[in-house]
């Protein structure tokens, strides 16, 4: 079957949708969001979806990889709250757990370490106020792991 010459309104959604691909990277779902915004037919989507990939605009491990050291490095999140994100993003699990190894271990417990000291430093002493349990709900609502927190304040002493 012979390749349709691409339409006018193709050729310019595919033009906006390159571009948006190339400002950063994008998942699956992301992209597929941004057709449906367009109004792009539901039949068509897969297709450009195919397309993308194959021209490398469009590739979930890279996706994985750039989310998980780009949360961690930037946002300082936790590896519970970027894994969580990339299943609301619809990423396979195999290229979550792929992403999460850009996140170095040593670099992670110094961040957390820092994330903590910062919080302890910033809340008033009070009578009222059980700092211990507020720094405990900082660092776990920032999506690091209750082992890893735990063990820090008991070497902080809180």
């Amino acid at each position: 079957m012979p390749i349709q010459p691409e339409s006018e309104e193709t050729s310019i959604i595919l033009k906006k949708i390159h571009h948006y691909c190339s400002y950063q990277e994008r998942c699956i779902s992301e992209v597929e969001q941004k057709l449906k915004d367009l109004a792009v037919q539901r039949g068509k989507i897969p297709g450009i979806i195919n397309q993308l990939q194959k021209e490398g605009y469009l590739d979930e491990e890279r996706f994985a990889k750039a989310f998980a050291g780009g949360k961690f490095r930037l946002n300082k999140w936790g590896r519970h709250k970027i894994e969580f994100e990339m299943k609301i993003r619809g990423i396979p699990e195999l290229m979550i757990q792929e992403g999460m190894i850009e996140i170095d271990e040593t670099e992670y417990l110094q961040t957390l370490r820092e994330l903590m000291t910062h919080k302890f430093n910033e809340i008033k002493s009070d009578k009222n106020v059980n700092i211990r349990e507020k720094i405990l709900n900082f660092a776990y609502g920032k999506g690091y792991e209750m082992e890893l927190i735990l063990g820090l304040i008991k070497e902080m002493k809180i």
